[in-house]
């Protein structure tokens, strides 16, 4: 017969309570009694016949209630597989709502031809300075610069230019358009360590290539000697070295540029992304260099006048006064000089070949002295440029005065 929990409990109480009176002097009417107490009370304290359900608040009941117990290596592999495969169903419905939205995208948005509409009044015509034949842009020679940044500069360029005053009938000419070709051209680089700034070439007017001829030639045979149209080799072996020299070529450019009235025009490719603050500063400071050497070392104070500091001040704001205007890599600045002297900067396009002018500067002298850090004197901007622009002018002496823009035209 099986004893319940409830009646052991009743029954231990009991049998503790007698045996803690008999051992306290309680004498028992029985030692059959007392061993039988005895017994009965050591089999009840054993911990075998303790509750198997723990009471309400109980240790016992507390201590399986919130003892942690450690999950096995298959509840960790589970656990770990159903994070992989929620996260990969996240994971799916980010990449269909992707494509739903590629899709609505391209069906919602608005086709070109139902947005076109049929102008009757036609577009102005284009002018020469903003668009080029895009057929005579493809047949231009190239001619490589040696950086692959800007591998290549057109031989022949076409700029506006204003009719000159002296022309009869000028205010009904308007605006024509010039072809120049290519002198030479090198790159610009800074510091030690050579790196490379832009590409900066120089152009000539055809039409004006000899007068160049003819001014080179007298500084090597000067027109009371004999009346020469072409050098020699030993003649043109002259006239480099000429040039080459830094006081001899800094007088014969010096005289050409002054009074020579020829149209030339710088052409300057950034080789990196750069900003016209930063090429004006460049520029400024060579003029500045040259027009205190000119003071110094040639006595010669025409470039210390304040009307030569406002022309200046006239050049510092064609590019953008103080306004940081980017020009990105590949962008072309052009800087055009007049049969006056009036140097005109012009921002253009590569792609499409579009040219704004930024500003005119009328005095001679800014354009003169930027002119001659490139092309003479101890020090130069590029040092290939010069040699490069040096060759040039030796293959135009070599042929006969006129041949040249024959030949080019």
């Amino acid at each position: 017969m099986k004893t319940s929990p409830l009646r052991m409990l009743v029954s231990r109480r009991v049998c503790t309570c007698n045996l803690s009176q008999l051992q306290a002097g309680h004498a028992p009417s029985s030692p059959h009694l007392i061993r039988l107490l005895s017994s009965s009370t050591k089999h009840n304290a054993q911990p075998s016949f303790t509750s198997p359900v723990p009471g309400y608040g109980s240790s016992e009941m507390l201590r399986r209630k919130y003892q942690k117990s450690e999950p096995s290596e298959l509840e960790k592999e589970k656990a770990e597989r159903a994070s992989t495969v929620k996260r990969m169903r996240y994971s799916g419905y980010g990449i269909a709502a992707c494509t739903v939205a590629i899709f609505a995208t391209i069906a919602l948005y608005p086709s070109a031809s139902a947005e076109q509409v049929i102008r009757q009044d036609a577009p102005p015509p284009p002018t020469p300075s903003t668009i080029l034949d895009e057929t005579s842009a493809k047949e231009v020679e190239q001619v490589p610069t040696g950086t692959s940044t800007i591998p290549f500069f057109p031989r022949i360029i076409h700029i506006t230019s204003d009719a000159p005053p002296s022309t009869p009938g000028a205010a009904n000419e308007g605006k024509t358009d010039e072809e120049y070709q290519l002198v030479g051209l090198g790159i610009r680089t800074v510091s030690m360590f050579s790196i490379q700034v832009y590409v900066g070439g120089l152009y000539i007017a055809v039409s004006d290539i000899a007068a160049l001829q003819q001014r080179l030639i007298n500084a090597v045979v000067p027109p009371s000697q004999s009346v020469a149209t072409t050098l020699v080799p030993g003649e043109k072996d002259q006239l480099r070295q000429l040039l080459l020299d830094p006081t001899r070529g800094e007088d014969i450019w010096n005289e050409i540029l002054k009074d020579g009235h020829l149209r030339t025009a710088f052409r300057i490719v950034p080789t990196r992304n750069t900003d016209f603050m930063h090429l004006r500063d460049g520029f400024v400071r060579g003029i500045t260099a040259r027009s205190a050497h000119f003071a110094s070392d040639r006595n010669d104070s025409s470039f210390q006048d304040e009307t030569f500091g406002a022309a200046l001040n006239d050049f510092k704001s064609a590019f953008g006064g103080s306004a940081r205007r980017k020009l990105p890599k590949g962008e072309i600045l052009l800087l055009v000089r007049d049969g006056q002297g009036k140097l005109s900067v012009w921002e253009e396009t590569s792609k499409t070949g579009d040219r704004v002018k930024m500003g005119d500067i009328s005095d001679e002298r800014v354009g003169r002295l930027l002119w001659l850090g490139y092309l003479a004197g101890k020090k130069v901007s590029s040092e290939p440029a010069r040699q490069n622009v040096v060759e040039g002018c030796m293959e135009f002496v070599e042929r006969p005065v006129g041949t040249v823009a024959t030949q080019v035209v």
